[in-house]
């Protein structure tokens, strides 16, 4: 028999669709939570406790009218639970400082910093009885200088310290932690190594991990981020490793 479906918990999950994300959702939902993806495309034939809205995160003005609609508010005000996990992201433009298109740079800030905030600051205005856990997908990019990544590495920094800050104003029913992934087998990783070596120095490493069978795979990399949001101690600190 099928076990009972938990509805008063929710995990948010952004950039669900493939990759990292697709596995986030796909660990959840084997654990029969309702899951509440965010992502430009959805699963074809989802199962009934997958819930999804079609957004294009580097509309700031799309994201707002979502966190601000009716159907958004009214599904989480009663949650006893609500994870929200803020992996969507773009690692364009690979390219040093002074070849990188203005479009490019200002589509980075949008996805990787303004969307995950926006969706932060929503979730705990509206979710006002449940313990909320809060995770954003960070980049070790963004602890440690990599040329050609000065935006990408940027916008993960300031992920980190917007939780710092965030777990820094104690709210008594959040806990957030920033969360580098490492190096995982996705789409991402197709765009990095396609990257002009002219602009992005580092492509023939990444080149090298994928030949040499270096990268994470996505299903035991969101096992690992799920076991962490998990934890009794998940919060006390704010920067945090799949590798630690």
């Amino acid at each position: 028999m099928e076990r009972e479906i938990n509805m008063q918990n929710c995990v948010i999950i952004t950039g669900h669709s493939r990759g990292l994300g697709r596995a986030l959702a796909e660990y959840y939902l084997n654990q029969e939570v309702k899951v509440i993806g965010l992502s430009r495309h959805g699963w074809d034939n989802p199962p009934e406790r997958l819930l999804q809205y079609a957004i294009d995160f580097a509309n700031t003005e799309a994201i707002s009218t979502l966190v601000q609609s009716a159907s958004w508010q009214n599904g989480l005000e009663n949650k006893n639970e609500v994870t929200l996990i803020n992996n969507a992201g773009i690692v364009e433009p690979n390219a040093l400082a002074g070849q990188q298109g203005c479009d490019a740079i200002s589509k980075a800030i949008a996805v990787n910093i303004t969307a995950p905030m926006l969706l932060t600051n929503a979730v705990i205005a509206a979710a006002t009885k449940a313990a909320i856990r809060i995770a954003h997908i960070s980049s070790g990019a963004g602890r440690h200088p990599i040329a050609g990544w000065s935006v990408y590495g940027a916008t993960k920094a300031a992920l980190d310290q917007h939780a710092a800050v965030i777990a820094a104003e104690q709210h008594p029913r959040v806990r957030i932690a920033s969360i580098a992934p490492g190096v995982v087998d996705t789409n991402m990783q197709q765009c990095i190594r396609a990257a002009d070596a002219a602009k992005f120095p580092m492509v023939n490493n990444f080149i090298n991990m994928k030949t040499n069978s270096q990268l994470q795979s996505a299903a035991e990399t969101a096992q690992k981020i799920a076991t962490m949001i998990a934890a009794n101690d998940y919060g006390q600190q704010t920067l945090r490793d799949v590798r630690e």
